[in-house]
Parts: structure tokens; C-alpha cells; sequence
């Protein structure tokens, strides 16, 4: 039950990151298009709509997985007290400054989709 769990959290973060990934490269290429439009077409109703989600951001996005003690098992998505999730706050803390001290993960993305995705470091 415990990998069970596991298996779908990653899956969903998997998910919403390609999902992230896709909604910046459309924002990219709308940024591209408007910046190549007339000025007639540039300054219309529909340009200035798409021109709200026109972007070239760039971001990173670190993945940081949890990995519970052994104690905790299938209850760790439902189990909240307050030494639980003290636990788990130090260990996501540690999970961090572990990963910053990895330069890599800090680095602008120069893909098309302007997204680094990594993964924390042990």
C-alpha cells in the first residue's frame, strides 16, 4: 500500500510538471508570434487577451521527495500530529539545503520551454 501511495504521488507531480512545462512553452510561442504581429493586429482585442499569458519566464523546478522512516508506512498521506509533521518540515528543510549546495539546480533553463526540472540531491 505504501509503494502504491508512492507511485501515485509521483505520477500526479509528474503530471503537473510536463503540464507546467507545456503552458510555458505556449506562453513563449505567444510571445513570439505577438511581438512579429502589426502594430494594426498587435493592438487588437485578441492580442491583448493572448498578451496576459504571453511570457518568457524561465523557471526551475526542484523536485524534493519524501522518504518516510519506515514506522511511518501507508498513514503518511492522513497522519498529521504535530511530531509528524515537525518530522517532516525538518526533513524537507534538510532535503533543501542539501539541493542548494548543487549550483546546477540554480542555473537559468536554456530549453525551448524555458523550464529546468531536477531533482533533489541526496
Amino acid at each position: 500500500m505504501s509503494r502504491e501511495l508512492e507511485i501515485r504521488y509521483s505520477s500526479r507531480t509528474l503530471s503537473r510538471t510536463d503540464r507546467f512545462r507545456h503552458l510555458q512553452r505556449l506562453g513563449c510561442a505567444i510571445a513570439g508570434l505577438l511581438e512579429r504581429l502589426p502594430d494594426n493586429l498587435r493592438n487588437g482585442p485578441e492580442a491583448q487577451l493572448l498578451s496576459t499569458i504571453a511570457d518568457r519566464k524561465v523557471c526551475n523546478v526542484v523536485h524534493l521527495t519524501y522518504r518516510a522512516p519506515s514506522h511511518e508506512g501507508h498513514s503518511k498521506d492522513y497522519e498529521f500530529s504535530r511530531l509528524s509533521m515537525e518530522q517532516r518540515w525538518r526533513a524537507g528543510y534538510y532535503d533543501a539545503v542539501r539541493t542548494l549546495r548543487h549550483p546546477e539546480v540554480l542555473r537559468p533553463p536554456t530549453n525551448r520551454d524555458g523550464v529546468l526540472a531536477a531533482d533533489g540531491r541526496e
